[in-house]
């Protein structure tokens, strides 16, 4: 009777191995991933002929192989979905000092030794003049020089950072003089809902903070060093997906074609969200690549879209860093979501993927610093973007490298969910990771339109 049971349960289980294996092939074909495969079934076929073999001959100790078998499936499979190991959380920004525009690399690249702003802000930092004078030497993004540039190509990205400069102006607007009285909660879910309406696959809202607001302004000549004295209440902030397949080919030339197309779907986004909030006659702000505020990667983590990781960038429990980001902030009376802990801290600790695969070297490979009264890790940015100009791109190898960002399937949702709770799955995902797909995916396969 014992027998008939064991085998009973072993033949299901055998089937359920049987699916997921079939699962994990197909993933990995719509990953494009098929050359992967044998990895897969290297171990598991042997696996699976020796089940077999104990299902279905008798021999001695046959009822003991079964029960110790089955007994180490159901203990693996527990290990992976009850919460065991210590959780590690993010340090939160509560008392940390607003952020200064004119300090970011994006700003310090653009400064000219014949304008007043070089003059004043080496004048105040002599020690940075050196590395800046070499990172200006250096060609920009998508320029003739860097090694990926492609003049068709790289024109794509250049055309679409012209326009995003083009509509900078339109960030804010008139406001109605007819304000609509509206209720919060309601209201919030509209404006959700419109975000998604129109491309958004995350959108959170959280009540602005000063650390979420730059000190001064620093990236464009005409508004350096001004104060940012205008604070609104709430920001809506929303990330937009880039595409998996073409991440994987970072830091080619196709990177930064995608980058700039989704800093353009973020920007119409934020556009449309603002001119509707004054519409219904409060103010709106659109903040969006080269004409930001505030720093959306703060904002779009209280406000619940994901964590800080190891990069200092926002991971999502969906799309991993494989994201942009677009902030709209406001008067509008709205509620506010909680922040979410998915064990991003926890598996930074023990993953280091984007470390180790940094070209750079701009990513700290130790334990994190305490940086203005907050625990974080801190990239080296001004390696990580001398890197980008020698690339002629914005590089996106951690990106395309994390874990997080493989496409949200039904088995990796199943991974994130594990690793969510249980310090066993973050360790056996790891591996299997690297196992399967090795230190980072590359792919050198790029949009139909850009092989005409």
């Amino acid at each position: 009777m014992l027998i008939s049971f064991l085998v009973f349960i072993g033949w299901l289980f055998l089937l359920g191995i049987v699916v997921l294996l079939v699962l994990m092939a197909k993933t990995l074909q719509i990953e494009e991933e098929a050359s992967k495969m044998q990895r897969l079934f290297f171990p598991i076929v042997p696996l699976l002929i020796v089940s077999t073999a104990i299902l279905t001959f008798d021999f001695p100790f046959r009822v003991y192989l079964l029960g110790f078998g089955e007994l180490l499936v159901v203990i693996i499979f527990l290990l992976l979905v009850i919460p065991n190991g210590e959780v590690v959380t993010q340090d939160k920004s509560f008392e940390t000092r607003q952020l200064d525009e004119r300090d970011i690399m994006f700003a310090r690249a653009n400064y000219q030794k014949e304008d007043e702003n070089y003059r004043d802000y080496y004048s105040r930092n002599p020690q940075q003049k050196e590395m800046d004078d070499n990172i200006r030497s250096m060609p920009n993004l998508c320029s003739p020089g860097t090694f990926t540039y492609n003049p068709l190509d790289a024109a794509v990205a250049d055309a679409a950072f012209t326009f995003l400069g083009d509509i900078r102006h339109l960030a804010e607007g008139e406001i109605n003089t007819q304000k609509l009285e509206v209720e919060p909660k309601k209201m919030s879910l509209r404006l959700k809902g419109l975000s998604q309406y129109y491309g958004a696959k995350l959108v959170g809202i959280t009540e602005v903070k000063p650390y979420h607001y730059y000190s001064h302004r620093g990236r464009h000549p005409e508004v350096y060093g001004e104060i940012v004295e205008k604070h609104d209440k709430y920001a809506i902030v929303f990330a937009v997906e880039m595409d998996y397949e073409i991440m994987k080919g970072a830091p080619q030339i196709q990177v930064v074609a995608e980058s700039s197309r989704q800093y353009i779907e973020g920007a119409k986004i934020g556009m449309i969200l603002a001119y509707y909030i004054r519409q219904l006659g409060y103010h709106a702000r659109n903040h969006m690549d080269g004409n930001y505020l505030v720093v959306a990667p703060l904002l779009a983590q209280d406000a619940g879209l994901g964590e800080i990781g190891r990069m200092g960038i926002l991971v999502t429990e969906e799309f991993g860093p494989r994201i942009r980001l677009g902030v709209v902030t406001t008067d509008l009376p709205l509620v506010q979501d909680k922040p979410v802990e998915f064990g991003v801290q926890n598996f930074c600790i023990m993953c280091k993927k984007c470390a180790q695969t940094c070209p750079s070297q701009a990513i700290p490979h130790g334990d994190k610093e305490e940086i203005d009264k907050v625990r974080r890790w801190k990239i080296n940015q001004e390696n990580c973007y001398t890197f980008w100009r020698r690339a002629g791109t914005d590089c996106g190898i951690c990106l395309s490298t994390c874990p997080y960002s493989k496409p949200d399937s039904i088995l990796h949702k199943f991974v994130r969910f594990s690793i969510r709770r249980s310090q066993f799955a973050r360790k056996t995902f790891l591996f299997l990771d690297d196992y399967i797909y090795g230190k980072r995916p590359l792919s050198l396969k790029k949009p139909k339109w850009m092989e005409l």
